[in-house]
């Protein structure tokens, strides 16, 4: 995820950092609470926006939600060789 590109709005950004709900793997099973300062408990994960930090083609960085960014499409594959379709024709 980090140094992918992007595209934002059809323009590539690259990804440069991700915030968001503190979600490990294997701890999706059952909620999970952390204790803060003031004692009061929040759930680890759950809703909330997954921010991450950008760089646009101009050099701008901006924080702004994950969401809504786009995959690029992949590159086409190259076609196959051609075969000579008629006996005698070599393909060059």
């Amino acid at each position: 995820m980090i140094g992918r590109t992007y595209l934002e709005r059809g323009r590539p950004v690259v990804l440069l950092q991700r915030w968001g709900p503190a979600i490990r793997e294997g701890e999706r099973t059952g909620p999970r609470v952390l204790g803060t300062p003031s004692g009061l408990a929040i759930p680890a994960h759950g809703g909330g926006p997954r921010n991450v930090l950008i760089e646009r083609a101009d050099g701008t960085r901006v924080v702004r939600p994950f969401r809504g960014l786009r995959r690029p499409p992949e590159p086409a594959q190259p076609a196959p060789p051609i075969q000579a379709a008629l006996p005698g024709m070599e393909a060059t």
